[in-house]
């Protein structure tokens, strides 16, 4: 039975941290309807520089507020790829995670333990230690959600909707549209290098194959969690955790873990086969 609690938990753990991953995909299909190929380059990056930081004794906190600057910054320099260079969206994205590779690299080498340092886990000594990764990410995952909700309500919001919907009616009020592009790439990949910074105070190390996957994760938990609801909200952290349900499954099904990937991917195949189909009258 306590088996079965521990693996519940992990479970939800992993996919509160997964779900700003599914966040940051969101924000770049759903919102701006641009296919964000960064997103793995900015996990990796929000890992490596956490790994780094947390090494030279930097608080835990602070880490992640760096991990989401460096995560925006990478989305609007993917932006300006596109809008000011005029390259395709996809080779943006392929550019900038190709070039991440080699700055991961050189921050924290293939990878990083990160020993004993303090993290985020460790800050509030009167939880239980049980239960202090699953309270900590419940409260950050709830305070973070609100804060995008609420953002999406701001004029500034509802110009990425505008963005995503018809780019002409921002030029019809005066806006910038490669602006407002690299802003909505910004946030996403921000979203992004957070979830790598949180994954790696999570586990302990930075591995720079840990990045790998990622974008297919997200886009995973998207579509799970469009088939309960299209608009931002819980539905993505139901998706994500319904995801990693499914990965855990493999696990306790003794399945190869060389088939992860191909199931992922038939996966993904199946729900968009099942929700194309559902469209239909």
């Amino acid at each position: 039975m306590l088996e079965i609690v521990q693996i519940l938990q992990g479970v939800l753990e992993r996919g509160l941290i997964f779900s700003v991953v599914v966040a940051g995909v969101y924000l770049a299909t759903q919102l701006i309807n641009f296919d964000n190929l960064s997103i793995e380059g900015a996990f990796g990056l929000g890992g490596a520089l956490t790994a780094l930081l947390l090494f030279h004794g930097v608080n835990p906190w602070i880490t992640l507020l760096c991990a989401l600057l460096a995560g925006i910054v990478s989305g609007m320099i993917t932006g300006y790829l596109h809008k000011n260079l005029k390259l395709n969206p996809l080779i943006s994205g392929i550019v900038m995670t190709t070039g991440l590779f080699s700055i991961l690299l050189k921050i924290a080498g293939s990878n990083m333990m990160i020993n004993q340092q303090a993290t985020i886990f460790t800050t509030f000594k009167f939880i239980p230690n049980y239960l202090q990764k699953l309270l900590i990410l419940t409260l950050l995952m709830s305070l973070l959600f609100t804060c995008i909700r609420w953002f999406l309500t701001t004029e500034v919001g509802f110009l990425l909707h505008a963005l995503g919907d018809n780019p002409q009616m921002l030029i019809n009020v005066g806006k910038r549209v490669d602006r407002y592009t690299m802003l909505g790439i910004g946030l996403s990949n921000g979203l992004a290098a957070l979830s790598g910074a949180l994954f790696v105070q999570y586990t302990g190390y930075f591995s720079i194959w840990a990045s790998v996957g990622i974008l297919i994760i997200g886009l995973a938990g998207m579509i799970l969690a469009q088939s309960i609801s299209k608009s931002f909200g819980i539905a993505l952290l139901l998706g994500s955790i319904f995801y990693q349900v499914i990965i855990t499954l493999t696990f306790e099904l003794q399945l190869d873990q060389s088939w992860n990937k191909l199931v992922t991917a038939v996966l993904i195949v199946l729900l968009i086969v099942l929700k194309d189909s559902l469209r239909k009258p």
